[in-house]
């Protein structure tokens, strides 16, 4: 289009929309459409015509066939109204189109749309099901694996509390130092003597030094009874002395004074729950720790409830 004037605003024009009756141009926003609602009229552009001459259409059809029929007042300003709405519908006719064209474009953009989600759907299909099945699986194996976790944790716990059990018979013996031909039952028998409470041989099952981890490295001495009974009376005996005098070396004619401690036989695994509880009982101001027929005891108070540790989980009883 050559460049020209707006036949609306007189204002220079080098694109816009014609009219086909009054042959004149306009700006699009002067005419009352969009670009894109012009350029989508297709032929229709051929019947376009502007404000001024459709509003000269309607009122050369509105006017009275016969000058003998003249307009009233009232008639006059219906008639005003009328060319005023159907100026204001004007451009909304050329909206109209423009939003039958977007409908458009949306269809076939939803249409694309589902077209490109068909074809991801077979082509990642099978992977995605593929893929459930493993999780699927994965799911059960996992299940699989907390029961043989727990089953072990049980046989572990039987182990351990059977192992505890074949010690109970047993009572260690700490602090003696060691000899060379030393005579162990000997040493049992002077500390029996100590306790009051006498010991005989036919009482004793076996006696032997054991190896250990502590840093002193002497090796304590594992006394095994032939009745647990007797066992636990020698314990309470050697305890019951020791709230009035320190058991030491020197009592049972050895040199030195290293303290002498006479204890349950606990399995490794127990010895460390017993440093973790009184570790524990520490922090938390617990008074009392002990362990009693091979059992973990713990107190904080003398009128507190007495709390059995029997595995780490317990600890958390203990504050």
């Amino acid at each position: 289009m050559e460049s020209q004037t707006c036949s609306s605003c007189n204002e220079d024009l080098t694109e816009g929309a014609r009219c086909t009756v009054c042959n004149q141009s306009l700006h699009y926003h002067c005419a009352g459409i969009t670009e894109g609602g012009y350029r989508k009229l297709g032929d229709r552009k051929h019947t376009w015509r502007c404000h001024r001459c459709r509003q000269l259409s309607v009122g050369a059809a509105q006017l009275p066939s016969s000058p003998r029929s003249p307009i009233s007042e009232s008639d006059s300003a219906i008639l005003m109204e009328i060319r005023a709405l159907s100026a204001k519908f004007t451009s909304l006719e050329g909206l109209k189109d423009e939003m039958s064209a977007l409908r458009n474009e949306f269809a076939d953009l939803k249409s694309s749309f589902q077209t490109q989600f068909d074809d991801m759907a077979k082509k990642f299909g099978v992977k995605i099901e593929n893929m459930e099945q493993r999780i699927l699986h994965l799911e059960k194996v996992q299940g699989q694996v907390e029961e043989l976790r727990a089953k072990l944790d049980r046989m572990d716990d039987e182990t351990e509390s059977r192992e505890q059990w074949l010690r109970s018979n047993n009572v260690e013996i700490k602090g003696i130092p060691q000899s060379l031909n030393e005579n162990l039952f000997e040493m049992v028998t002077k500390i029996g003597q100590k306790i009051n409470y006498p010991i005989s041989k036919t009482q004793i099952n076996f006696i032997s030094r054991v190896p250990t981890r502590e840093k002193d490295h002497i090796k304590p001495i594992i006394v095994g009874f032939c009745n647990r009974y007797v066992k636990e009376d020698f314990i309470a005996a050697a305890r019951y002395e020791s709230k009035s005098t320190t058991l030491i070396a020197s009592h049972i004619g050895l040199p030195g004074k290293n303290k002498i401690f006479i204890n349950d036989h606990l399995t490794l695994r127990n010895k460390m729950l017993l440093s973790k509880t009184k570790k524990a009982a520490a922090e938390t101001d617990f008074r009392y720790v002990w362990v009693k027929h091979a059992k973990i005891h713990a107190r904080k108070t003398d009128t507190s409830p007495v709390i059995t540790v029997k595995t780490e989980k317990d600890l958390g009883k203990i504050v």
